[in-house]
């Protein structure tokens, strides 16, 4: 839950879900653009599997950081650091840059101090979660194969999904039309891009090394235009590419009435 909602309150954070050594570079540089733009949290949401993960890989030499938004206009001119800009973002100055700042965990007014006041509570918890709704386009990621003739899908993330890739590949062999979803953006969720997949699939897999989280989001976007089977694992060990294809082939035969 604090993946989906951050703190002890209600607002939108977000995830990002790297499956690679290169991606988990690229994927941190993204987390702090995001935190710097959109002044959240950002988890870098990896696994064992990526954190035990042996790969080369070749670097850039530069690369583009957000720039802090400097406040623009001065405690003079009655400067409040926690007022939102066009972008429902808020400008708030650097410590030791002249600003006083006040920071709190708590639900706050503009000035940053607590109020207490239902409405300015309201108004708050809805700012955070329309500053990363109205940019959803721009922050919410999917890695999609083989989705162009695909009857079924296979939907995972990190390092999962690279035994889900293997799986797939396999099935493909063996003549099963099934296409490759991955999440690098895990919150906020590509409900939209689920929903227009599930609609021209016959069904669809959840593969997560878990008791079955991420199904319960995928089930919610699919909204019934396709079944959904979950492949959880949850016993110490990583997936085998077969134990994914058995899933294929069990959601196969059960939408054929096998």
């Amino acid at each position: 839950m604090q993946a989906r909602w951050g703190t002890h309150g209600d607002h939108s954070i977000i995830v990002l879900s790297p499956w690679s050594v290169r991606e988990a570079f690229d994927i941190a540089v993204k987390a702090v653009n995001y935190a710097e733009r959109f002044r959240t949290p950002v988890i870098l949401l990896t696994d064992e599997i990526v954190g035990h993960l042996r790969e080369n890989v070749e670097l850039p030499a530069e690369v583009e950081i957000y720039p802090r938004r400097a406040p623009k206009i001065s405690r003079a001119e009655g400067y409040q650091p926690y007022a939102p800009d066009e972008d429902l973002v808020p400008n708030v100055a650097n410590f030791g840059e002249g600003y006083h700042i006040h920071v709190t965990g708590l639900i706050h007014d503009e000035t940053g101090f607590p109020s207490g006041s239902p409405k300015i509570t309201r108004e708050a918890i809805k700012r955070m979660h329309d500053k990363i709704s109205r940019a959803e386009d721009e922050i919410i990621e999917v890695h999609k194969e083989f989705m162009d003739d695909a009857e079924f899908a296979v939907v995972s993330f990190g390092g999962t999904a690279r035994t889900a890739y293997e799986a797939v590949l396999n099935a493909r062999k063996r003549g099963i039309k099934v296409g490759f979803v991955r999440l690098i953006t895990i919150f906020p969720f590509a409900d939209k891009i689920i929903r227009e997949l599930s609609k021209n699939l016959r069904g669809l897999i959840v593969a997560e090394l878990n008791f079955g989280q991420l199904v319960n989001e995928v089930e919610r976007a699919v909204a019934g235009n396709c079944p959904v089977k979950l492949c959880a694992k949850y016993d110490m060990t990583i997936f085998e590419p077969e134990e994914i294809e058995q899933s294929i082939d069990e959601l196969v035969a059960e939408v054929n009435g096998q």
